[in-house]
C-alpha cells in the first residue's frame, strides 16, 4: 500500500478528534461570555462568575511556578468557577463539567498526568483545603473514565448523523457508559444534551418520513417544538450557539474557505479574539494530522521490515520523538498507534 492510500483512512480516524477539538475550543468561547446570558443562575453561567474573580485568577496564575504554567490553548483565559451548594460541597450541576471541558481544551498539548495536574491546580486554585475538593477530584477521575471509555469505542464513537437507527444506538451507548462511570453524576452532566439529542432526533425522524407532506412534516416539527419547556429552551440556548459555531465551522471547511476567510466569518459570531483561536487550532491540529500520517507510513515500512519485536518498537519509538517534538504529541501519536491496532 502506497503512503498516500495509507494516508486516507487514517485521516478519516483522525477526523473526529480534530472535530473534538474545535468544540472545546468553541465551549471555551461560550463560557468566556461570547454570548449574553444575563439574568441566569450562576450555576449555569459560570463564566460570570469568572468576570467577577478575574483580578483573583491573574493573581494565582501570577504565583504558580513556571512549571506550573498554563498549556497554550489555555493562555490568557481563566478556569469557569466550580459552584458549591449551601453546605460547601460540590453542587451537582452542569457548570462543573464547564469546568473539565475547559481544561480538556488542552488535552491535546498534555499528557495524561500532566493533564491530571492541571486538573488538581485549578481544583486547588478554587477549593483548596475545603471538602469540596476530593469531591471534585473523584468526579474528574469519574470524567476521565467516561472519556476514555468513548475513545474506546469503534472509530472513537463516530456515527453516521442522518441515520436515525445509529443515532438511537449511539445515544444509548453513551447514556449507558455515563450512567456506568459517571454514576449519579451523568444526569447533571449530560441530562439536557441527551433531551437535546433525543430532541434532535425527533426532528430526524419526521423531516425523513417520507409518508409525510411538507405540511403535515410542518405541523408535527412545531408541535415538537411546543412540547419543549421555555425554560429548558433557556437552558439550552449555550449549546445552540455552540452547535450553530460549529456548523458554521463546518459549512466553512467544506467549502475550501481561507484562513482568513474563516476568522471573518467566526468574528461575526464569536469575536476576534476566539476566532483567532479557533483558525489557530485549526491548522494546529491539521498540521499535526498531517505528520501522524506521514509518520504512520513510515512506521509501516519499518513494521515490513521483518525486524525483532524489541528493534522494532525501538525504531518506532525513535520516529515518534523525531516527529512529534512539542509536548504531549509523542504520546498523543503513541494513542493513536494502540487505537489504530485496535481496529486492525
Amino acid at each position: 500500500m502506497s503512503a498516500q492510500q495509507t494516508r486516507a483512512p487514517l485521516l478519516r480516524r483522525i477526523a473526529p478528534y480534530g472535530a473534538a477539538g474545535l468544540a472545546a475550543i468553541v465551549g471555551v468561547a461560550i463560557w468566556s461570555g461570547t454570548g449574553s446570558q444575563s439574568g441566569a443562575d450562576a450555576s449555569r453561567t459560570p463564566a460570570n462568575a469568572v468576570a467577577a474573580d478575574g483580578a483573583s485568577a491573574a493573581v494565582r496564575q501570577a504565583a504558580l511556578p513556571a512549571s506550573a504554567a498554563l498549556p497554550a490553548p489555555l493562555v490568557g483565559s481563566s478556569a469557569p468557577r466550580l459552584p458549591l451548594d449551601s453546605g460547601g460541597h460540590l453542587a451537582k450541576v452542569r457548570a462543573v463539567r464547564d469546568f473539565f471541558d475547559y481544561c480538556l481544551t488542552a488535552r491535546s498539548e498534555l499528557t495524561a498526568a500532566a493533564l491530571d495536574a492541571l486538573v488538581a491546580r485549578e481544583i486547588a486554585a478554587q477549593l483548596d483545603a475545603t471538602p469540596a475538593q476530593p469531591e471534585a477530584l473523584d468526579v474528574w477521575r469519574r470524567y476521565r473514565a467516561y472519556l476514555d471509555a468513548l475513545e474506546k469505542l469503534p472509530d472513537g464513537g463516530a456515527v453516521d448523523k442522518i441515520d436515525p437507527e445509529a443515532l438511537q444506538r449511539a445515544l444509548d451507548q453513551r447514556a449507558s457508559i455515563a450512567h456506568r462511570t459517571l454514576g449519579d453524576w451523568s444526569q447533571p452532566f449530560f441530562g439536557a444534551e441527551q433531551s437535546q439529542q433525543r430532541y434532535d432526533l425527533a426532528r430526524l425522524r419526521i423531516v425523513q418520513d417520507r409518508t409525510l407532506t411538507d405540511a403535515q412534516k410542518a405541523e408535527r416539527l412545531a408541535a415538537l417544538d411546543q412540547q419543549m419547556p421555555a425554560d429548558e429552551r433557556a437552558a439550552r440556548a449555550p449549546a445552540e450557539r455552540q452547535r450553530a459555531a460549529l456548523d458554521q465551522i463546518a459549512q466553512l471547511q467544506k467549502s475550501g474557505a481561507t484562513p482568513d476567510a474563516v476568522r471573518a466569518q467566526l468574528t461575526q459570531s464569536l469575536g476576534a479574539d476566539v476566532a483567532a483561536r479557533v483558525v489557530q487550532m485549526q491548522q494546529d491540529d491539521a498540521s499535526w494530522q498531517s505528520r501522524y500520517a506521514d509518520y504512520a507510513a513510515q512506521r509501516a515500512q519499518i513494521d515490513a521490515a521483518g525486524l525483532s519485536q524489541q528493534d522494532r518498537d525501538a525504531q518506532i519509538a525513535a520516529l515518534r520523538q523525531r516527529i512529534f517534538t512539542k509536548p504531549g504529541e509523542a504520546v498523543r501519536a503513541a494513542a493513536f498507534d494502540r487505537s489504530a491496532a485496535g481496529t486492525r
